[in-house]
């Protein structure tokens, strides 16, 4: 038996581009979450995921909806500019019919994310290589070569990088409100200014995923797999990929992601039993959940 670590790892990458398309305050609020369901294991997973879908499902519409309506301020200041009134009401109109929407489902939200971009940059260098390239770094800044020790710098990345533009749903409806008046008023270039104003007040935010304990994470679920077929012949192959899990934290390490110390000494210990001819079936479970407990901390 045997596992892709590439499969593993875009299951991971996965799980949290789905966190990151769903709202946050949505997830943190209790009143939203799915009430408890009784029955085996097995059928309240399966309803608490009907749960979960259906309310990532509403929550995507109610991104279109205030997608439109950045779109209609867009069309609004277009009309505007050409001295079209009739266009930029009726934008500004469906432009808060949508918004009224979103906040009539969720009259406390703050933003909601209309832009998801997500970018990878997977660095295949060993610790070795990670730590020579920065003791390179270090002697090239100490020269005052800040140019060179930067492109020696830039390499060494190696995460998932999210951006998220939302919008503010504390100014938004205001600034549509203002505008309009201001339009009734003749005032159709204060108007246009002031949507423009609105529309570069699109929050961006990131978030970094280092990859290093994500691979490492990867590389443990296969190597028990290994075990679990054939605890002899795929012993080699498991301890390798214990090592290249070590390797992984070692780089995520000297790349400044985290220490990862209990993980470490964790795999230290399995390393150590797997070398004894160890093949306890529970050989694995505390290194998985020190890495589980690490992912969730990303």
């Amino acid at each position: 038996m045997t596992i892709d670590r590439h499969v593993l790892l875009r299951g991971f990458i996965g799980l949290f581009l789905l966190a990151t398309a769903t709202d946050p305050a949505l997830a943190a609020d209790p009143s939203q979450a799915p009430d408890a369901v009784a029955g085996s294991p097995q059928e309240r997973d399966n309803v608490n995921q009907e749960a979960a879908a259906a309310l990532v499902k509403e929550r995507q519409a109610l991104v279109r909806e205030a997608m439109t309506a950045n779109e209609d301020m867009l069309l609004a200041i277009v009309g505007l500019e050409h001295g079209d009134q009739d266009i930029a009401y009726k934008a500004l109109a469906d432009a808060s019919g949508k918004l009224d929407v979103v906040l009539a489902r969720d009259p406390a939200m703050k933003r909601v994310p209309i832009s998801v971009r997500a970018t990878t940059r997977d660095l295949e260098s060993g610790p070795k290589s990670v730590g020579k390239a920065l003791t390179d770094a270090k002697e090239q800044l100490s020269k005052g070569n800040v140019q060179a020790a930067k492109s020696l710098l830039q390499p060494l990345t190696s995460e998932i990088r999210i951006t998220t533009e939302s919008l503010p749903m504390d100014t938004y409806p205001a600034a549509i409100k203002q505008a309009t008046q201001q339009i009734q008023a003749g005032k159709g270039d204060d108007a246009a200014r002031l949507l423009a104003n609105t529309l570069t007040s699109i929050v961006t935010t990131e978030r970094v995923i280092p990859l290093p304990p994500l691979k490492a994470e990867a590389d443990v679920q296969e190597a028990e797999a290994l075990i679990k077929a054939d605890p002899v012949k795929n012993r080699p192959q498991a301890l390798d990929l214990v090592n290249q899990a070590r390797r992984q934290l070692e780089v995520g390490k000297l790349l400044g992601y985290g220490e990862y110390k209990d993980v470490k000494q964790e795999l230290a210990a399995v390393q150590d039993k797997l070398n004894g001819g160890s093949s306890d079936s529970g050989l694995f479970a505390r290194l998985k959940k020190l890495l589980h407990e690490a992912r969730s901390k990303l």
